[in-house]
């Protein structure tokens, strides 16, 4: 392997482990690995199959929330497998069937993530739930991003409500800032700005980083409902 970086190699030696562990679910991924010797692909595709796996061996949470928050992995079926996030994705059929009525009384907030392309889908989705699509809020990143057309420097979060639930506050703004975490994480101003617009109890499906105050809407199946 000369001519290649420590990263590289790290990278490599991560996937033949996780082979080791469980060769059914990783033998794909090795098999890869060794026909195309594109290490970052296949390292790609491990931590997808991995977090497949993980999302399989969850279930809804039981609960009322008054306030809830979604971040989708949205399926980008226009791209091919090796462009594709590092983590399980879904598409918006799927991500339809996520069932935020069960999680919703009469009157409640919520907030949908969705980059550019995704936020009118995004807004059918917030009807389809039973929300009304009130706003559009603007989390400014502190550097561009990648994208096929204009590049973006933010992120979208569609507001919405039922019941007609008022904000908590009337000053403030549709963009905040705050740095670019791995993986789709969201910065802490994102849940700051909700905890003072928006009434508690919170609940946040997709949920990247346990918050305090904030309970993650998916949480481990029985044995016998992660089999099925």
């Amino acid at each position: 392997m000369s001519g290649v970086t420590g990263r590289t190699v790290e990278k490599c030696i991560a996937v033949y482990e996780a082979a080791e562990r469980d060769p059914e679910l990783f033998g794909e991924v090795v098999a890869y690995l060794e026909r195309s010797e594109n290490f970052h692909d296949a390292h790609n595709r491990m931590k997808r199959v991995a977090d497949i796996d993980r999302v399989r061996r969850l279930a809804p949470t039981q609960g009322l929330f008054a306030t809830v928050i979604l971040d989708p992995p949205w399926q980008d079926e226009s791209v091919s497998e090796n462009q594709r996030p590092p983590y399980a994705t879904m598409t918006v059929e799927e991500i339809a069937a996520v069932p935020v009525p069960s999680w919703i009384g009469d009157q409640a907030h919520i907030y949908c993530h969705a980059p550019g392309p995704w936020v009118p889908t995004a807004a059918e989705l917030l009807e389809r739930w039973g929300f009304s699509y009130k706003q559009l809020l603007t989390w400014r990143k502190p550097r561009i991003s990648m994208g096929r057309y204009f590049r973006p420097i933010g992120e979208h979060i569609l507001f919405g409500t039922r019941g007609g639930l008022m904000l908590a506050r009337q000053d403030l703004a549709t963009i905040f800032e705050g740095p670019a975490g791995s993986h789709s994480e969201k910065p802490d101003a994102f849940y700051s700005l909700v905890r003072e617009a928006s009434p508690g109890p919170y609940g946040e499906a997709f949920q990247r980083q346990a918050r305090e105050g904030f309970v993650n809407l998916y949480g481990p199946a029985p044995a016998s409902e992660a089999a099925a």
